[in-house]
């Protein structure tokens, strides 16, 4: 038996790291209530009511972002002067 991370995407569970069995193998998926967090309730909530299309998993690939400090005048002081 392997026990495999995923998500599910409001149609599909899409897995977090690959298994080592072949394409097309029936499989057997258990939901654990602690992942059914608040958050995802809400996303499903928000799918079911039409406001959004799906819920996108977050990209595996990329590295979190860190926040840049941010040199020279305000944005909005820009803004403001742009717009007069």
């Amino acid at each position: 038996m392997y026990k495999v991370k995923g998500v599910y995407d409001g149609k599909k569970v899409v897995l977090l790291e690959p298994l080592p069995i072949p394409p097309d193998t029936s499989v057997e998926v258990s939901v654990t209530e602690e992942a059914l967090d608040l958050e995802q309730l809400y996303w499903q909530q928000l799918v079911e009511r039409g406001l959004i299309a799906k819920v996108r998993p977050l990209p595996l690939d990329e590295e979190p972002v860190s926040p840049v400090r941010a040199t020279g005048r305000p944005v909005s002081e820009i803004i403001v002067e742009e717009r007069r």
